[in-house]
């Protein structure tokens, strides 16, 4: 089976374990296509891998590079299209996307009898809609898309609810992503970790964009109301105002502020937290995807608190805290309850800890892809 998966974030080394995982899968030949650089973390990422052992990389040029809705490639997809011949095209991109309408639109005349999957996040049902100038284009290519497409991947089960609802027929297997190995604590580290150290604030942390839908105001306000140091990882244009924000509070010489930091560094930054916090906030246009953020802190071995935005409450399930979005008063709650409450944390550690290593290594991710794969391709 002869597998083209085209990824954006395969500029990034470490997107590549996954693909190590597929190309390792017996009856895979795989090729990885991705731009020559993209933006990831609020920064300019060159291909950091442009050859592998076990698989093909193909890179192309784009335009509008860093631009999810208008950024499409200028170079190398026909190419890689017509020389590899795959019996499957994975996209790891939105339906309505440029990137996902030149695919569909170059494979029906590249490779005709190639299955064609794309991978959906959106979690709201917007009817015709898609935060765009665009719309009436990306309407065209979401059409052209779904009657092509015999899969649309799903990060999570209301993803799959929404692409069901705007028209998709196709299969609909939830595979949500996978978090690098790097994050994963052994069994022994995790068994330590229960054992906070005593007498020491809580060290919590919010790793993202800096953002008025993430929320972190309300994290600073909730702040005021607990004894805790909180270590803010990442950049963006609220910046200034949300430090403006942590002096009104009275709590700025509590708050660490560090910038975005390479994927490599993150591990290490984690592991130094007591609990991870991902306060979003809905918007009309946007609701949280999944919260990458809160599967790598269960991973390792920090507890998680989300607000009841999008995804996050699927993501956390029974293995964290949930507050309601917005309610200030509730997450300085749920961290005054995981400060005096060592059983519960605890509970959480361990809970979340098995289910990241269930549900959200890549090696899951791998698997169910493939099968995928192959019971598509089994169908004709």
């Amino acid at each position: 089976m002869r597998a083209l998966v085209i990824d954006k974030t395969a500029v990034l080394g470490t997107a590549h374990q996954r693909y190590e995982l597929l190309a390792e899968t017996p009856g895979v030949d795989l090729c990885v296509f991705c731009p020559t650089w993209w933006p990831e973390h609020m920064r300019e990422v060159r291909a950091e891998r442009v050859t592998h052992p076990r698989y093909e990389i193909r890179l192309g040029a784009t335009l509008w590079t860093g631009s999810y809705s208008r950024g499409f490639y200028v170079s190398g997809l026909a190419a890689a299209i017509r020389d590899f011949q795959p019996d499957v095209i994975q996209l790891l991109e939105e339906p309505w996307s440029l990137f996902a309408g030149q695919t569909a639109w170059l494979a029906r005349r590249g490779a005709p009898r190639a299955k064609l999957l794309f991978y959906t996040w959106e979690n709201i049902h917007r009817e015709g809609t898609y935060c765009s100038k665009l719309d009436p284009l990306h309407r065209r290519i979401e059409r052209l898309v779904f009657a092509r497409a015999s899969a649309g991947v799903c990060a999570t089960e209301l993803a799959a609810q929404v692409v069901r609802k705007r028209g998709f027929l196709g299969e609909t297997p939830v595979i949500p992503y996978g978090v690098s190995q790097e994050f994963f604590l052994s069994e022994g580290e995790i068994h330590r970790r229960v054992d906070r150290r005593a007498g020491e604030p809580l060290r919590v942390g919010y790793f993202g964009r800096l953002l008025p839908m993430k929320g972190v105001e309300i994290l600073l306000e909730a702040l005021s109301h607990a004894p805790a140091r909180l270590v803010v990882v990442g950049s963006g244009p609220s910046e200034a105002q949300l430090k403006r924000l942590a002096g009104s509070h009275g709590v700025r010489e509590r708050v660490e502020w560090i910038p975005a930091v390479a994927t490599s560094e993150v591990p290490a930054l984690m592991r130094s937290l007591d609990v991870l916090v991902l306060p979003s906030r809905t918007t009309p246009e946007w609701a949280e995807q999944l919260g990458r953020v809160l599967i790598e802190a269960m991973a390792s071995g920090v507890p998680v608190v989300g607000s009841s935005s999008g995804s996050i409450p699927e993501v956390i399930g029974g293995d964290g805290l949930i507050f309601p979005e917005g309610d200030s008063a509730a997450l300085a709650e749920c961290l005054a309850r995981l400060e005096r409450d060592a059983a519960l944390r605890a509970q959480l550690i361990r809970s979340a800890f098995g289910k990241a290593r269930a549900r959200y290594a890549w090696e899951r991710f791998a698997s169910d892809l493939v099968e995928t794969w192959r019971r598509l391709l089994s169908a004709d």
